[in-house]
């Protein structure tokens, strides 16, 4: 039976809102509207306390956002190191225009790891045990 993801908050700012839903495979905070400078620490706090929370997955679905700063994709950054550190598998997605281009000018998806949408984020991620086991002794 498909898991069905639980809403845990809704947070709207001024030019943004974010909505995280949980399932057992992951915690995916939905991002929508403009990552300007403004909301960047909301999206640092709110990423922060899923992450505390030690989620199997972690993603971020930019889909909707129309802008993302600088600022923003620090965060974006940021979150993908503390979540490595902390043994979480941390994706982004978009196909956002206004998301891939300033990753690819800064270089950053390279650092950020970034899928088309969220059911092949998942399908990669549900993958990830096999690939990160030990190999059989021959």
């Amino acid at each position: 039976m498909p898991a069905v993801p639980l809403p845990r908050q809704r947070g709207v700012f001024a030019s943004a809102r974010f909505d995280v839903s949980v399932s057992a495979e992951a915690t995916v905070l939905a991002a929508a509207g403009e990552l300007d400078i403004s909301v960047a620490a909301s999206l640092a706090e709110s990423l922060e306390r899923e992450l505390a929370l030690r989620p199997p997955v972690l993603v971020v679905d930019a889909a909707a956002v129309t802008f993302c700063a600088a600022r923003a994709l620090t965060v974006l950054v940021k979150t993908a190191a503390d979540a490595h550190a902390a043994g979480v598998p941390f994706v982004l997605v978009t196909r956002q225009r206004s998301v891939l281009r300033p990753l690819t000018a800064l270089g950053l998806e390279r650092v950020l790891p970034v899928y088309r949408d969220l059911a092949e984020a998942l399908s990669w991620l549900a993958l990830l045990p096999r690939l990160t086991e030990p190999a059989p002794d021959c």
